[in-house]
């Protein structure tokens, strides 16, 4: 497809999240949009070398099913809740003529994932903390797979917090200024750190390997990678979750 048909094809399919790069190009041209994801597929790798079948939840505009599905002999089912996200994934997919992705539309606090098989790996980013329910789906997600590669937010200032079926959470509106990566609903419920790795245990998880985190007085980022209690990850001689 020649530059101009991209373009042309972009711009029908926007507004877009994030651009994207094609032959060292960035689409869509003369828009502003944010540039195109950093993906996590390095770190993923690096933790999970020897995955090949990958759930992805959250994937957005498929930043990172690009980068995960370009590995040799990997397959990647990815889940997205905007059916127009999935359009743009779809599209990009189809540039880089990656055939071994299937691309599904649910929304994840409704949907089985159990109907899609099993995996060796989830990756889950950007999603957790636009739930209402975020423990069902790490319970969800153990029961499909043995590994979790999970990026996500949780709430820093204990003085907003309050606690719900056995964890402290933070009730959050969705008020993005950018609705396209906004929840399904209108009102979410973040983890306390204490919570979210109490949840990873109560799903069956093991002591997770952080790789990444930023503390901050309310909004916080972590990065980790966990396995089933019963499995190990690689290079798990990383900074372990201890107490906050």
């Amino acid at each position: 497809m020649r530059p101009d048909e991209i373009q042309r094809r972009a711009t029908e399919l926007g507004p877009w999240v994030n651009g994207f790069e094609y032959d060292s190009v960035t689409y869509p041209r003369d828009t502003q949009v944010a540039p195109p994801r950093v993906g996590r597929a390095l770190p993923f790798f690096d933790v999970f070398p020897d995955a090949t079948r990958i759930l992805e939840l959250g994937a957005l505009e498929g930043a990172d099913t690009i980068r995960l599905a370009s590995r040799p002999g990997v397959t990647v089912v990815a889940v997205e809740g905007r059916a127009d996200n999935l359009s743009r994934a779809s599209f990009v997919l189809g540039l880089h003529g990656l055939t071994n992705v299937r691309l599904v539309h649910a929304d994840v606090e409704q949907f089985d994932l159990r109907s899609l098989g099993r995996f060796d790996v989830v990756l889950c980013t950007g999603l957790l903390y636009h739930l209402q329910r975020p423990w069902d789906l790490l319970r969800s997600i153990a029961d499909v797979s043995d590994g979790l590669f999970l990026s996500t937010h949780y709430w820093g200032d204990a003085d907003t917090t309050f606690d719900t079926e056995g964890y402290v959470v933070k009730l959050v509106h969705e008020d993005h200024p950018e609705p396209r990566t906004r929840a399904l609903t209108e009102t979410t419920l973040w983890f306390d750190r204490p919570s979210l790795l109490k949840a990873l245990t109560d799903a069956g998880f093991g002591t997770p390997q952080v790789i990444n985190e930023r503390v901050a007085p309310s909004v916080c980022d972590i990065v980790l990678a966990a396995r089933r209690a019963h499995q190990t990850v690689a290079g798990e001689q990383g900074t372990s979750a201890g107490p906050a």
